[in-house]
């Protein structure tokens, strides 16, 4: 088969121009792929290692004779909220599986985790309107996700009336 001049010149620009385009795209698509990779790395690591931790709560809670909770009987803040340590290792379980809910489903847009976003919110709504939560709050909640407390604080700013424990 014969090619024209013309269509071989023609072919030649065509192929540097998918060398130019392409490399780039490739190279952008390359790096792409590598963060989302990192990402589910990170909230891999995240979610093994709240696990562990609310495995290491469930046994605070488990063993309260242990005094291995971060809160003691004793503690001044605690004595003051009225809540014991086992209510309060609870709270910690409950706010911990909150963060996880918020950090995993707060910013997704595929509409399956949007439907699950608003669950954990609803969720988060509820157990903010409760006394006890509101009381166990400011001990807890200053140890999670910087972002998750601003939620957290402002649904409990924005829920009216607290209902009973």
């Amino acid at each position: 088969m014969i090619i024209s001049p013309e269509t071989k010149d023609l072919l030649e620009a065509l192929s540097y121009l998918a060398t130019v385009i392409g490399i780039p795209v490739a190279i952008i698509a390359f790096i792409a792929e590598k963060r989302k990779d990192r990402r589910e790395r990170e909230r891999d690591a995240y979610i093994e290692a709240n696990a562990r931790y609310i495995d290491y709560l469930t046994l605070c809670f488990e063993h309260p004779e242990l005094d291995a909770f971060d809160r003691s009987e004793q503690a001044p803040d605690v004595r003051e909220s009225g809540l014991d340590v086992k209510k309060l290792a609870l709270f910690t379980i409950l706010i911990s599986i909150l963060e996880t809910g918020y950090i995993l489903y707060a910013d997704q847009r595929e509409n399956a985790r949007l439907r699950q976003w608003q669950g954990w919110h609803d969720y988060m709504v509820m157990w903010a309107r409760r006394a006890d939560f509101r009381k166990a709050w400011p001990l807890l909640g200053p140890q999670f996700d910087t972002e998750f407390v601003q939620h957290m604080e402002k649904i409990i700013r924005e829920t009216e009336q607290p209902t009973a424990a």
